[in-house]
């Protein structure tokens, strides 16, 4: 048993955060965080879509998404009073 590497999950996460041209992305990485366990992986996006969340839970390698709003730093929202989203993706550990 493994987990699956940055690479992976950037492979899937990409393709279905590119199907809106306005999403931005960026920060993409490991996630170890005690509470999560080990197999996370953490983005930043500028704005929130349930049809993206869904998306990705419906990737047969996710296990769940979390997500939680962010303050973004200066001219980086969408707005000026908008929040950034950090979202974090549990993935299945994969069996070889």
């Amino acid at each position: 048993m493994r987990y699956i590497t940055e690479e992976e999950s950037l492979e899937i996460l990409k393709p279905l955060i590119e199907k809106e041209s306005f999403i931005k992305f960026h920060g993409h990485g490991p996630y170890p965080h005690r509470g999560l366990g080990e197999g996370v992986y953490k983005f930043i996006i500028n704005i929130m879509s349930l049809d993206l969340l869904i998306s990705i839970m419906e990737h047969p390698k996710v296990y769940n998404v979390y997500y939680t709003a962010a303050a973004p730093g200066p001219g980086k929202g969408m707005t000026g009073i908008s929040m950034n989203y950090r979202v974090y993706v549990k993935y299945y550990p994969i069996t070889e």
